[in-house]
């Protein structure tokens, strides 16, 4: 993209998700679901390019996306660098260059309502298509941006609840100038697993009860990632939503044993391991029609 956040080497996930910096975590998921269901490969009307287009953009944007934003600490970690950011870039009086109206508009007049309405007025446009899609995350990066360099005070949200951190400079730069160079900061990534595009649809399928369809993604991803607890229990969960108790028990001890904190297994193991009772026999009695010696 080159611009917008990207122009000084950081990823901006939130503007892959079409979502302002202060989303909690409950819209984070919401709005992944939606894209994954959008970007998915098989739907209608798209020729063999436009899926793998549409492939490319899931696995190579929204995903590692979502699983930033969607874990805690690593949310934490990321705001805290654009924080670092914006902080950085205030004392060095950095002009900033902005190809959109949208985030010249912001920068003229910069406010956080404001610069959640505009994000909420370019977020719907993003994925309408596959050509517009890189065209408006850089709207969005924009956006971000300004954001974070012209707001004294940055308040953003964490798990739920908003959590702001003390005025970091007095006043924003007033020109939209050229692009000063900066020391990049750019969010540890973390390790993505080959079977990550199957796990969020299997998650989006389960989410959905479409039990058949989650397993299919999860047989695909347990090959792609053989040692990946989050397959095998997410496999027991979709069992146990199809009666198959006893595979379900294997696929979370299995879980529980690549790692013994798997939140999924931990949660769900015990209602398939609870043996039933044996049916009780029925009382014999002797006699015709019952009728036994006492």
């Amino acid at each position: 993209m080159g611009k917008g956040l990207a122009s000084f080497g950081v990823s901006d996930y939130y503007a892959v998700l079409g979502l302002p910096l202060n989303t909690d975590a409950a819209h984070i998921r919401k709005k992944f679901l939606k894209l994954a269901k959008i970007l998915h490969p098989d739907i209608f009307g798209r020729t063999d390019e436009e899926k793998d287009i549409a492939t490319k953009y899931f696995s190579k944007m929204v995903s590692p996306a979502y699983q930033v934003l969607n874990n805690d600490r690593d949310r934490g970690e990321y705001l805290a660098t654009l924080r670092i950011f914006a902080q950085t870039q205030k004392l060095k009086g950095t002009a900033l260059t902005l190809s959109s109206e949208i985030a010249q508009k912001l920068y003229r007049l910069p406010h956080e309502i404001t610069y959640t309405q505009f994000v909420e007025q370019v977020a719907p446009k993003q994925y309408e298509t596959l050509e517009s899609i890189l065209e408006y995350t850089a709207t969005l990066s924009e956006l971000n941006l300004v954001y974070l360099i012209t707001q004294s005070t940055l308040s953003f949200t964490t798990v739920g609840s908003a959590a702001s951190v003390a005025p970091i400079s007095n006043q924003p730069s007033q020109t939209v100038a050229q692009n000063v160079n900066a020391q990049p900061y750019v969010a540890p990534k973390p390790a993505q697993s080959p079977a990550l595009r199957n796990l969020n649809m299997a998650e989006l399928f389960i989410a959905k009860k479409q039990w058949t369809d989650a397993l299919k993604e999860l047989i695909a991803a347990e090959k792609l990632d053989p040692n990946n607890a989050k397959v095998y229990a997410f496999k027991g969960l979709v069992q146990m939503n199809q009666n198959a108790t006893a595979i379900a028990k294997a696929s979370f001890q299995k879980a529980l044993k690549l790692d013994p904190k798997e939140p999924t297994a931990l949660k769900y193991i015990n209602q398939v391991s609870a043996t039933p009772a044996p049916a009780k026999a029925p009382e014999k009695k002797g006699g015709l029609f019952g009728w036994g010696k006492k």
